[in-house]
């Protein structure tokens, strides 16, 4: 081994120059050096990573706390808070573009179908007079109900039911002789929350609710679609920018709420239906009578005022509106008592129009000779509908009157008749009925069957 100084020759055991004694162990310092370099080139590839790491989290939270339309990425930095900061720091606001997930409040968009017509029908009544029955709801809170005119003209007292069946007096205070509305009120109701009356012109397509007791069925809800707007006609009243909807209804429909679907607020009051088509409804506007009711709730008209206000005869040719006022279906030559022959020639001509009704599937054929509400009226309109569309046959051989018998305030006119029936399966049968119609004399001396008792 040669000494790195002097260049000797030396063993290589040797740990120092045998000349001039020079240290022959190799030195550290080129190792501490080489480690120096190492350390020093880590330190400088490392601080470019994490220099690099944060560059690019920063454009990272930068282009993230733009509005996203669907997640929101938030990086915060929080430094520990003293007592004293706390108090004077403020809740963060909050970020208005992020998706709310907090429970929503019961806002009127949000209800269920059931839990408003559940509420609305404790404010909608059974408006009952001596010859008529209809609907009403709640309008003020001081016990104002609204219904149609053609419910209760004539009447200033009419009876109030709501539906637990109970019955509570009320007062006509406001009619119109031009618009089919009137107002009542009820003092047992005074202090009662009404229903919500939206004064905004609803638009086609709104889903609509329609309350009230078709046919003496109380409780009744319907559920369908505002059709149409602005549909103006005149047919005994005059019905100005009128909703159209499909949502049934039927006489006793007239004066309950229409509601909008999905608010629950009153935005009409059911008065007509199509005689040409039952699927086709008309609905007063609340936004065109608020003033109107308004006025009446504030400044009630005289008992005289109601009575002398109703004095038009309602036309039932091309709507039907399920009042007691109709027009007469029959020669006007009938006497004012009872009479044997004019009873018979009554009960023939609704006969005769039974088989019309059955023939076209049209209940107004014979719906002037029914006393409205009676149990007559009922049966014969559940009885047609359910035969309606079937395709059923009615072919009538034998008609006839074999006796009449006149009571104080009522006649009974005993028919037999015999027909061919078809059914819906194709099967054909022979009939042979006895009939006994109960005949009674409206406020305008005509004949109106009430009861129609049937014996095989």
């Amino acid at each position: 081994m040669l000494c790195p100084k002097c260049q000797s020759s030396n063993t290589d055991q040797a740990r120092f120059c045998v000349q001039c004694g020079h240290s022959m162990t190799p030195s550290s310092k080129k190792h501490i050096g080489w480690l120096f370099v190492i350390v020093v080139s880590f330190c400088l590839v490392w601080t470019g990573v994490i220099y690099y790491y944060f560059e690019n989290k920063k454009e990272l939270v930068e282009v993230t706390n733009e509005p996203q339309p669907a997640e929101v990425v938030e990086t915060t930095v929080e430094k520990p808070k003293t007592d004293s900061d706390a108090e004077k720091t403020s809740p963060p606001e909050k970020n208005k573009d992020a998706p709310s997930t907090a429970p929503k409040p019961d806002t009127p968009e949000g209800k269920e179908k059931k839990e408003i017509i559940d509420k609305a029908q404790g404010k909608v009544y059974t408006i009952l007079t001596d010859h008529s029955q209809g609907s009403g709801f709640l309008f003020k809170k001081n016990g104002t109900v609204v219904t149609n005119a053609h419910v209760v003209a004539g009447f200033t007292d009419v009876q109030v039911r709501n539906r637990n069946g109970s019955q509570m007096s009320g007062k006509v205070i406001g009619i119109s002789n031009v618009y089919d509305v009137a107002l009542i009120r009820v003092d047992q109701l005074a202090g009662q929350s009404p229903l919500p009356i939206e004064t905004k012109k609803s638009k086609v397509g709104t889903e609509v609710i329609a309350l009230g007791t078709p046919l003496g069925l109380e409780n009744t809800a319907s559920i369908g679609y505002l059709t149409g707007v602005d549909r103006s006609f005149e047919e005994g009243f005059k019905y100005e920018n009128a909703y159209q909807i499909d949502a049934q209804i039927s006489p006793g429909s007239s004066g309950g709420p229409l509601l909008d679907g999905e608010t629950g607020k009153v935005i009409g009051i059911n008065s007509a239906r199509l005689n040409a088509d039952s699927s086709i409804g008309f609905s007063i506007p609340m936004y065109t009578l608020t003033d109107q009711l308004n006025s009446w709730s504030n400044a009630p008209m005289s008992t005289d005022d109601v009575i002398n206000a109703f004095a038009i005869d309602n036309s039932m040719d091309d709507y039907d509106f399920g009042e007691e006022y109709e027009e007469e279906p029959y020669e006007d030559d009938y006497p004012s008592t009872f009479d044997e022959a004019s009873l018979s020639a009554f009960i023939i001509e609704f006969r005769n129009n039974y088989e019309l009704a059955l023939e076209q599937e049209d209940f107004s054929y014979i719906e002037p000779y029914l006393e409205y509400e009676s149990t007559a009226y009922r049966d014969l309109y559940e009885y047609l509908h359910e035969t309606f569309g079937k395709g059923m046959i009615f072919e009538f051989t034998q008609n006839q009157v074999t006796n009449v018998e006149i009571q104080n305030d009522y006649a009974i006119v005993s028919t037999f008749e015999t027909f061919d029936f078809m059914n819906a399966a194709g099967e054909w049968s022979v009939y042979e009925r006895i009939k006994d119609y109960v005949v009674v004399m409206d406020e305008f001396n005509s004949y109106m069957i009430r009861n129609i008792e049937i014996h095989q």
